[in-house]
């Protein structure tokens, strides 16, 4: 009896194993395609936003000598610079993220977001398909140095908000990139429920990007040097956003025909 029930067993086994493959392929699949719905819609709003840029000269002088760049947002507001900026070759490394209260949805949410930068036409690299972080750590920096430009949230994964960390002034130092701040404010937004209060711009509302001067860090720069560096990227940061708020909720757009009938 105990023979034929450890039979038993051991052949469902294999059954379940399948059974979870074609489950999770299933669902890959459909955020696959869920984010490319989600992808068209927010190109479809973004069609409609009434957008001022303000300093792109400082990014067109690094892309025009051939140098790379790591553009440099807060996690919250980086939605609309990674729309802008569609067409300039950026990988965007995500690090393991702090799982939410649902650990489910934050699995999900991760992989939506992942999946929808790669339909914008960004490389990803996923830090979860890395045997370790710091594996991811070193494939990132590999590609910066072989040319490539990135996008990294100054205050990302986890927070705390509009507070800088050290890693793209570490990154800079490894690499040689140009860190390029970028500030980005919506006159009317959707807010997510998160630590970053994520935005999301609401159809033509008006919008506004401002490009600060590239931030240059030595290869021989000490822990102090880096701390201050980051400090000083934190204060351009809030300072651009600052400076993008104006411009965003100083712009008025135009009146429709209805309303000045």
């Amino acid at each position: 009896m105990g023979s034929t029930t450890e039979a038993a067993a051991a052949s469902s086994a294999p059954r379940r194993v399948w059974t979870d493959v074609i489950r999770d392929r299933l669902i890959d699949g459909a955020v696959w395609l869920f984010a490319l719905a989600a992808v068209a819609v927010f190109r479809l709003v973004d069609s409609t936003l009434d957008l001022r840029v303000f300093g792109y000269e400082h990014l067109s002088a690094v892309l025009r000598s051939g140098r790379p760049v790591l553009i440099v947002v807060w996690h919250g507001k980086g939605l609309l610079p990674v729309f802008f900026l569609q067409g300039v070759p950026l990988v965007v490394y995500s690090s393991q993220t702090r799982i939410g209260r649902i650990p489910a949805l934050s699995r999900y949410v991760r992989q939506l977001t992942l999946a929808s930068l790669q339909h914008l036409g960004y490389q990803v690299l996923d830090a979860s398909q890395f045997t370790s972080e710091s594996r991811g750590v070193i494939r990132f920096l590999q590609y910066l140095q072989r040319g490539r430009g990135g996008v990294i949230a100054a205050d990302g994964p986890g927070g705390p908000v509009f507070r800088a960390k050290p890693g793209a002034a570490y990154v800079a130092k490894k690499t040689g990139v140009a860190l390029v701040p970028v500030g980005a404010a919506m006159r009317d937004a959707i807010a997510l429920d998160s630590w970053d209060r994520f935005e999301i711009p609401r159809a033509f509302t008006a919008a506004a990007l401002v490009i600060g001067e590239p931030v240059d860090v030595h290869e021989d720069a000490d822990e102090a040097t880096l701390a201050a560096l980051s400090q000083q990227l934190e204060v351009s940061l809030n300072d651009l956003t600052a400076r993008a708020e104006v411009e965003a909720f100083a712009h008025r757009t135009p009146p429709r025909l209805s309303e000045v009938a």
